[in-house]
């Protein structure tokens, strides 16, 4: 396509398609709520195919004219009935084999809504931001527009001294599910045929489906909004008790539990205390690891909170810590640097991409004890020195800032990829005018 037939001169239209689409819900959800918004803001019009589940709390949030802009699906019968087989299953194999079923139909579904569109109203481009797992089906093929699938992340294992917590039913799941993709991505071919695909790091790059078509760059795939994790006022420890926060699904992979292990000898010191935010199926486990360590008067598991109770707590922290065995991204990680909270986090995966040993204490996974031990090292330095806390947390925001990982930021430089592979327009270039479009901070 030459530079004269790319819509340059005006706004796309952009048709996004991504099942949940969500500020308040947890890991991906976030990402194409951003890029919703601030395409917006750049001047594109979009479009958006979402499951039902979020509608209620879209229609809540959203101002009218952003709303309408929805398209939702329903989950068929089949589906429902996958659910609750999946429940009878370990939640890792629940989630491999069950879950990755019941969103296959939910992209056929949205492939449907999808034509439907393209056959009403032209589209551009469109662009699939989640579900961000480099093995996921796409269901966005064949559809009349260029597509773009991305960010994508994952191609991760868990670290080699942890490889046993994924037990023998799970590792079948783990390699089957693998397995069968291959095939899938031949009778779906959404992402071998897709314009360009965006991963985050060259694991991702190779854990693609044989047989791509389209072009494949790389870019982060997790951002924060910068502009609203503002930088605190002061280190809440000087003049109260240390605090450590936790946010994040309680699964096993997350390393909830060495966290508390690794807490226990600072609480019986006395004078710190641990938030754990969050909820899954773990948390009667991590209740019980609580009260074995008799530790529960240290401890608060706060469940689910708002985001904004959330943002207040990271005011009110001494440090965070994350530390997961098999994070691709790490939003919650990147919302405490971006407030100024120091961070610990462990130097795998997502957390030592998006953090680095000038900003974040990075605890290496190279055995159970060690880790744990190595947990509790780091808790104490922050808990002692008041000026590395300091320190930290102002190279963490600083951090965000130089490697631009802020959604404006982000959402700018994806809007320039769909730029680059939008069909011509079916219709004369309409200006763009920001104007026309309420500004972010009024649409949430």
């Amino acid at each position: 396509m030459t530079d004269a037939a790319r819509p340059e001169a005006g706004r796309l239209n952009i048709l996004l398609v991504a099942e949940n689409v969500s500020r308040n819900l947890s890991g991906e959800t976030i990402l194409p709520y951003y890029y919703l918004q601030h395409f917006l803001a750049l001047g594109h019009d979009v479009r958006v195919i979402c499951h039902e589940r979020v509608r209620d709390q879209l229609k809540k949030e959203l101002d009218f004219a952003t709303f309408a802009r929805f398209s939702f699906v329903k989950d068929s019968l089949l589906q429902k009935l996958l659910f609750r087989i999946g429940r009878a299953f370990p939640h890792r194999v629940d989630d491999l084999v069950f879950n990755q079923l019941i969103q296959l139909l939910t992209q056929l579904r949205m492939r449907r809504v999808a034509r439907e569109q393209l056959s009403r109203e032209p589209v551009d481009v469109i662009f699939q931001p989640a579900p961000i797992a480099v093995k996921a089906v796409s269901g966005m093929h064949r559809l009349g527009a260029p597509v773009v699938i991305g960010p994508m992340s994952g191609g991760m294992d868990l670290p080699p001294a942890f490889r046993r917590m994924d037990g023998p039913l799970v590792r079948l799941a783990i390699a089957g599910a693998r397995g069968a993709t291959g095939l899938l991505h031949r009778l779906i071919p959404g992402k071998r045929a897709a314009a360009m695909l965006l991963v985050a790091n060259e694991r991702t790059r190779a854990a693609l489906p044989s047989g791509i078509k389209g072009c494949v760059r790389e870019v982060m795939e997790s951002a924060v909004d910068l502009g609203r994790f503002l930088p605190r006022s002061a280190d809440p420890a000087l003049n109260g008790p240390m605090s450590f926060i936790f946010c994040g699904r309680f699964v096993d992979w997350k390393g909830i539990g060495y966290l508390v292990r690794a807490f226990a000898p600072l609480a019986r010191e006395g004078g710190v205390r641990l938030d754990l935010i969050g909820d899954g199926e773990l948390v009667g486990e991590i209740e019980r690891l609580v009260a074995a360590e008799g530790i529960g008067d240290s401890v608060v598991m706060h469940g689910r909170v708002p985001l904004e109770r959330y943002m207040e707590m990271l005011h009110h922290a001494g440090a965070y810590v994350a530390p997961t065995l098999r994070e691709c991204g790490g939003i919650a990680m990147m919302e405490a640097m971006a407030t100024g909270v120091p961070v610990i986090a462990t130097d795998w995966g997502g957390a030592a991409q998006y953090a680095s040993r000038d900003c974040a204490i990075l605890v290496p996974p190279t055995s159970e004890a060690e880790f744990v031990a190595g947990l509790t090292a780091a808790m104490r330095r922050l808990a002692e020195d008041a000026e590395l806390r300091r320190r930290l947390g102002e190279a963490g925001r600083l951090h965000l800032e130089q490697q631009g990982h802020d959604w404006a930021v982000k959402a700018r430089d994806v809007a320039e990829i769909l730029q680059e592979v939008a069909v011509p327009r079916r219709a004369s270039p309409i200006p763009i005018n920001v104007a026309q479009h309420a500004p972010l901070t009024q649409a949430v």
